[in-house]
């Protein structure tokens, strides 16, 4: 098997299924196969790729067990040399793209992770390399307090906004959405750490991966289709304040913890201490 491509599904049947439809319309032409893993979504995403898609892989969840442990499940189950890590909201053009990138990992061996150029709907570039957070990044991104000059020069330097995101570049980070990983790699770093919930766990994931030697690479030779939606603080309500409250926010702050514990203790970037959990 030369290529896994692992889908984590929550409550998002709709996206599950037009991801499924894309990639089997693509004639990807080397053996592949499709790991679907369903966090308990309950709204017939399980049925609909069990009775549609027979030849998927489908693992199912009791429970939302999040990005990390839920993608985890599909790694421990794929059977191929490279792993392509893909959320339901993503497009693939053509399977040209998917063998561009192969081309690359097979004549580079050092490079673990690689992360495409994600676009937009609109075909504008999104961000999805990135510098690493400073000490208040998160609050910036998720409060209004990254309206201030001082926090925009950082979510600045963070969103790498003074790259021009049209050449190939070692990065510290990549954006999970959409990457393709080296199943050798993470068979030596481990795979995503399942203290994370929703968010930092492809981030610890790179500062691993260049710990063992691997590189981390932003490859824009081909783009990638990803609808994301961000829930900015920007729009929430009370001016911006309510983003405190938000389900997301409080998430996304709790997982930043937990990295910067990580980080401390020598678990994170560079650390000769990781040990991954299972």
């Amino acid at each position: 098997m030369t290529l896994s491509i692992i889908i984590l599904n929550y409550k998002t049947k709709h996206l599950l299924r037009l991801i499924l439809k894309n990639v089997q319309a693509l004639t990807i032409p080397v053996p592949y196969e499709i790991i679907v893993i369903d966090n308990a979504s309950e709204d017939g995403s399980a049925e609909m790729v069990a009775n549609l898609y027979p030849t998927v892989k489908l693992i199912q969840s009791r429970e939302n067990v999040g990005h990390a442990k839920g993608n985890n499940l599909g790694i421990r189950q794929a059977q191929g040399e490279f792993l392509l890590i893909v959320n339901t909201d993503i497009i693939i053009p053509d399977a040209e793209s998917i063998m561009t990138a192969f081309e690359y990992l097979k004549q580079n061996p050092d490079v673990g992770i690689l992360g495409p150029q994600l676009r937009n709907g609109d075909g504008s570039i999104q961000a999805s390399c990135f510098r690493p957070y400073g000490s208040y990044t998160p609050l910036y991104r998720r409060t209004p307090l990254g309206r201030l000059g001082f926090a925009q020069r950082d979510l600045q330097r963070h969103l790498m906004t003074d790259f021009d995101h049209e050449s190939l570049i070692d990065v510290d980070w990549i954006l999970g959405a959409c990457m393709f990983v080296r199943r050798s790699a993470v068979e030596k770093s481990g795979a995503f750490n399942e203290n994370f919930f929703l968010y930092f766990a492809d981030f610890e994931l790179c500062d691993r991966l260049r710990f063992y030697g691997y590189r981390v690479v932003y490859f824009p030779d081909i783009h990638i289709v990803h609808y994301h939606r961000r829930e900015s603080a920007q729009h929430s309500v009370w001016g911006g304040l309510g983003s405190l409250l938000n389900y997301v926010t409080r998430v996304h702050l709790k997982d930043w913890l937990k990295y910067k514990r990580i980080a401390n203790k020598g678990y994170g970037t560079y650390s000769k201490h990781y040990i991954s959990k299972q």
